[in-house]
């Protein structure tokens, strides 16, 4: 009975060794920090030396958006193009937004009514945030509506006290994840706490738990870079959704190429993808992209036909870009709303002008 017992002891030794050495290292970024590992705070500490250096930044691009992309009939393609302007300093933030084209209207189509597909017309939004005060405003001007020939004209302002989340146009780190979590890809990666604890709206202490795997290191387009898995789990314990990226070590760590995936449609198809295609030198070792894009699976084609196929694109392309702007006075407290734009509370630093007069919000 001994020897059975030391040889199941040293069997059941064998395997836990065994399982040991062929579990993969995976660091769970919600742990407390000491127990994380050292590959993982050392990409977070170099991170963050990184990320200090665009705090403050000047940024024009230009956006177009196909859906869907490519040379295809222009009756049946929504495509518009986007200008913005996107100005940051520490926790203070400027962002405009002049969109112009043809939209794609709805998902269902309604029964029993003249449906229109496509509308053309303009949007425009802006927002300025001082660290106390936020101030925007948003309007369109479309034409036809969904199930009308009315032109449609309308929007709103505001003026209040709420920290609203900068875009993540903003943080040249996270320019890949523009639908994303609003938060430093630092923070992403140190995890729930980290996430939960950052200010603003949309908050983000909904029980969601992260984990990341540090993958090695592979060449994408000449750039030796980090590979990133970052897993996403909800309240339930189930993986809601899994983002692979590439940081390149010769680029301040900045994602050249990003891969979104939503395992309850699939663990294989990626939902998303996402590269810089191109890059610029703005100040001695400090890189910043020149040209990015983004592509999303069409799911319905997928579904249905077993085919992949791209549903929409987003291409990006960076015009200006500067380090430690010069900028005028009133940059992140002054907001010109437009004539016509009811703003909430009453827009007093504009009365004078009288920019802020009856509520547009109409079909003409």
């Amino acid at each position: 009975m001994s020897v059975v017992r030391e040889t199941l002891c040293f069997r059941g030794l064998f395997l836990t060794l065994l399982a040991v050495l062929l579990t993969p290292s995976i660091v769970q970024a919600d742990q407390p920090q000491a127990e994380q590992s050292k590959a993982l705070q050392t990409l977070i500490q170099e991170l963050e030396r990184n990320e200090a250096l665009y705090r403050n930044l000047k940024l024009k691009l230009q956006m177009v958006y196909e859906n869907p992309p490519g040379k295809v009939d222009p009756e049946k393609q929504a495509r518009h193009t986007s200008e913005l302007t996107l100005i940051v300093q520490g926790d203070k933030y400027r962002q405009e937004n002049l969109t112009k084209g043809r939209f794609k209207q709805g998902f269902m189509v309604p029964q029993n009514k003249p449906y229109n597909h496509f509308n053309s017309g303009t949007t425009e939004s802006s927002e300025v945030f001082d660290g106390e005060t936020l101030r925007k405003f948003y309007r369109y001007d479309r034409a036809p509506g969904l199930t009308t020939d009315a032109r449609q004209q309308g929007g709103y302002g505001d003026i209040s006290g709420e920290q609203k989340r900068m875009e993540n146009l903003l943080r040249p780190h996270m320019l890949l994840f523009e639908g994303g979590l609003r938060v430093p890809l630092s923070t992403w990666l140190k995890g729930t706490e980290a996430i939960a604890d950052s200010p603003g709206w949309p908050h983000y202490n909904d029980g969601n738990t992260y984990k990341i795997q540090l993958l090695g290191e592979e060449e994408i387009q000449g750039l030796n870079c980090i590979k990133v898995q970052i897993e996403q789990y909800s309240v339930n314990g189930k993986q809601s959704s899994k983002v692979i990226l590439w940081l390149a070590r010769d680029r301040n760590l900045i994602p050249t190429q990003a891969v979104y995936f939503q395992p309850l449609r699939s663990e294989e198809i990626p939902q998303s993808e996402a590269w810089v295609d191109e890059w610029q030198e703005v100040r001695p070792g400090v890189w910043f992209p020149r040209k990015f894009h983004v592509d999303r699976l069409n799911w319905i084609i997928y579904v249905s036909k077993h085919k992949q196929q791209v549903g929409w694109r987003e291409e990006y392309q960076v015009e200006s870009v500067e380090l430690d702007p010069r900028l005028p006075e009133g940059t992140f407290t002054k907001l010109k709303f437009p004539k016509g734009i009811k703003v909430s509370p009453r827009d007093v630093e504009n009365e004078e002008d009288g920019a802020s007069e009856k509520p547009e919000n109409k079909q003409s």
